[in-house]
Order: structure tokens, then sequence, then C-alpha cells
């Protein structure tokens, strides 16, 4: 190199360069958005799926910073996870999500975050407070959360089905669920979102249930690409359905009970028979639908010749049992009938009477609603076995016996329901501390 001219030297260092550059464009160029573009990373970074990621919020004088910056993500990591645990023992909410921000900025691609913070935050988090309002906040921030991961690890399924559980069990079956609900539609902040829902949370307005309902469509959608390992694959792939049955039933709930309820059960019946009802699953003895008829059992049975009749006949019952496929089909087929409607009609406006201490009416209302529910249950036996159902029961013979006692009146020997009473008696404590506590009733 000595014996080089200058002219030389720097011709070679350019080649030098630019050599060196080769592997680094390789590497490093970012992609178009097109199928193949970009360099290497960028095309791994397609190939799994992953989103881009910086540490940009970590605190660059923090001593997990100074982990990272060794190479040393993992211990980095750990150290952010017991500064949010303090934070959250000491309720510095602030802190804590800012904690919770800069794990995920080192870990973006680790499901594991994702799903315990979104749920920390949205249970955990929130029981903390005192305001229904800000309860429901923090159940908005462990959604937004998940949100985000879902946007950043497009290939694992089950942050989707995280997402639409959040929307429809945490909003929907939570003790504050009649508030959550109407927050859901009307934000509390109304200022900040003009009297309608937080757009990140319910941008179409729609109920929580069909929202749950869409994640998990989008849950099942990438579960035929990427294999998820939360629950046995029938169960996972009928949350969607489950959450059709659930908006039916919200409506029931709340008083609503015309044509809009209707539809919606019939929607559900024909989506759990026609859709997963139609699904093939795999058992240990070959491919089943949970909807079957006696060409399904033949043309099913004769794919393998080990496999008889009676071992599909076999597997898909087994099948139906862990889904509880032919209790969801009576169900959904019983809530169509007039008797049906009738009868959770009269046993709502018999509660709603009682809370507007009109005792006559209640009690009238009551005892037709629940001699048309006995009668449902007596031809759907089935139903008796589904919690749901057991606990409009008993609430309905539980606000009976109320109004016996405050009118001064003897119960008579027999009466509805008095079957499903016998058996249940366990729930009625508590189903009678939730009446009262909802009702005010001391």
């Amino acid at each position: 190199m000595n014996n080089l001219s200058s002219k030389h030297r720097k011709l070679a260092y350019v080649i030098a360069i630019i050599v060196l550059l080769i592997p680094v464009i390789w590497l490093g160029m970012p992609s178009t958005g097109e199928d193949g573009s970009g360099g290497k990373l960028a095309q791994l970074r397609d190939k799994h799926e992953l989103g881009e990621s910086t540490l940009g919020d970590v605190d660059p004088s923090s001593a997990s910073m100074n982990f990272v910056l060794l190479g040393l993500r993992g211990i980095a990591t750990n150290m952010l996870w017991i500064d949010a645990n303090e934070y959250q023992k000491k309720k510095e909410w602030g802190k804590l999500r800012s904690t919770v921000d800069s794990i995920i900025l080192l870990q973006p691609h680790y499901m594991k975050v994702w799903d315990f913070q979104g749920w920390n935050l949205a249970y955990n988090v929130s029981a903390e407070w005192d305001a229904v309002e800000d309860r429901y906040f923090w159940v908005k921030e462990g959604i937004k959360f998940l949100n985000e991961g879902v946007t950043r690890n497009e290939r694992f399924p089950e942050l989707d089905w995280k997402v639409g559980n959040l929307h429809g069990q945490k909003v929907g079956r939570s003790d504050e669920w009649r508030q959550f609900r109407r927050f859901y539609k009307v934000d509390p902040d109304t200022e900040r979102y003009d009297g309608g829902p937080d757009p990140e949370i319910n941008p179409e307005r729609l109920d929580n249930y069909q929202v749950a309902k869409e994640h998990f469509l989008i849950a099942n959608d990438k579960e035929l690409k990427h294999k998820q390992h939360l629950q046995m694959r029938m169960l996972f792939r009928g949350s969607p359905w489950h959450a059709q049955f659930d908006y039916a039933n919200a409506m029931q709930r709340e008083g609503v009970f015309g044509k809009q309820r209707t539809d919606a059960w019939k929607q559900g019946y024909d989506e759990w028979t026609e859709i997963y009802g139609r699904e093939e699953f795999i058992t240990p003895k070959g491919p089943i639908v949970l909807e079957w008829t006696e060409e399904d059992i033949k043309a099913l049975a004769a794919r393998d010749e080990s496999i008889t009749e009676k071992d599909v006949r076999e597997w898909t019952s087994r099948y139906q049992d862990t889904s509880n496929y032919r209790f969801w089909r009576t169900r959904a087929s019983s809530e169509s009938e007039e008797n049906t409607i009738k009868a959770h009609e009269y046993l709502y406006q018999g509660e709603q009477l009682v809370f507007e201490n009109k005792l006559d009416e209640a009690k009238q209302k009551l005892e037709e609603g629940m001699a048309l529910y006995a009668a449902i249950l007596n031809r759907y036996p089935s139903l008796k076995s589904e919690d749901l159902a057991i606990e409009e029961g008993l609430r309905a013979v539980i606000l009976w016996r109320y109004i016996h006692e405050l009118k001064g009146l003897q119960l008579p020997s027999s009466f509805a329901l008095k079957e499903l009473w016998l058996k249940e008696q366990g729930r009625g404590p508590e189903l009678e501390s939730e009446l009262r506590r909802n009702h005010g009733i001391q």
C-alpha cells in the first residue's frame, strides 16, 4: 500500500467501501411494499409477518438501556418487568403505562408480553379504580394495547382472539356490564368523542359482541395459516358463533324482544349449523363434521378403510359433547318460538315492575312467565344444564318469593319452576345478593 500513489489509495478505499456496502444494502434495504422487494431482512420480516420496532422510548439514562447497549436485551426486559410491577403496586399508572411501552419496544414479537399486559390493564389495573368510568378507561387501554400487539404480530391468531374476548367478555360479562355496554356506544368522555364511542375501540358504532365476533373471525382466518396454542382447535373456531349468541342474549337481558333479537338468534342458528357445523375437524379416527347426515357418515368413513361408520359416529358424538354443539343448536332453535319470546318478556317485565314497586302487576307477570318458562324447559331438557337459562329461572323465583315476603303472603306448596328451584338452590343466595345490589334492595 505504501508503494501506491495517493490517487490509487483513494481509489482502493472507494472500492473497499463499495464492497462493504453491498452486504449492508443486501441485508438492510427497506421494502417498497411489494412482494419480494427490499433487502434480506425486509423479506424475512415480511415472510414471518413481523412489524417494525424501535428503542426510542426507552430512557437512555436508565440501567435498562445500559443492558440494551451491551446486547443484554433479555436482562433489560426483566428489569422493566420488575419496575412495572412496582409501579402497579404503588398505583403510579402513568409510569406503569410508560414502562410497559418500553417492554414492548424491547420485545415486540414476544406474544406473552402483549397477552399478559393487555389482560393486566383490562382486569387488574381497572379493578383498582372506584369510578366505573375510570375502570372502563383501563379496559379500553387493555384493548388498545392488544390491538397494537396484533398490528406488530400478524402471525399470532391468539392475539386477535384475546382482543375479541376483551370486547365480548370483559365489556359484556363483568359486574359493570350494564355501564360498560352503555359506555361502549357512548363513551363517558363525551366532550372528547362527541357523544359517541371511542373510535379506537368501536369505529363502526356496533354492539360489543358484534365487534368481538369480527375479531374472532379474523383469528379464525389467521389460524388457517398459523397454528394457535390457546385451546382445542374446535373450541377456538367456535368463538365467532358464541359471540353471535351472546349478542342475541344481551338484547334479551336488556329488554329487547322485537324482530332484531329474533333475527339475531336465527342468524346464530344458521351460522352454527351451516358454517361451524359443516366444518371438518380431525379426530384420532379421521375427519368429522358436527352437523352430520347419514351421507356424511358414509362418505367420511369411506376415506379410510381402517375407519368404520361406528368410529365416525362415536367421535362425532364426542366432539359434539366437547363443544356443547347440540345444546346451542337447541337453544338457538327454541329462541325463535313465540312462547319462548313471551316467557323471556314476561319475566323481564316482572323484574322491572318489582323495582317500580308495582308488586301485584309484577306477581302476575312473573307467574305467567314462570309457567311458560317451565314448559320450555320441559320441552327442551338440555336447557336445564345451561347457566344463563338456569339463572333466568332462579331470578324469577327469587323475585316472586320476595313479593310474597313483602305482602305477607304464604308461599304455595306447588309453583312453576319448583323443580329447577329445588335442584339449583345452591345458586340462590349469590343471585339474590346480586339482585339486591343491582337494584338497591335492602
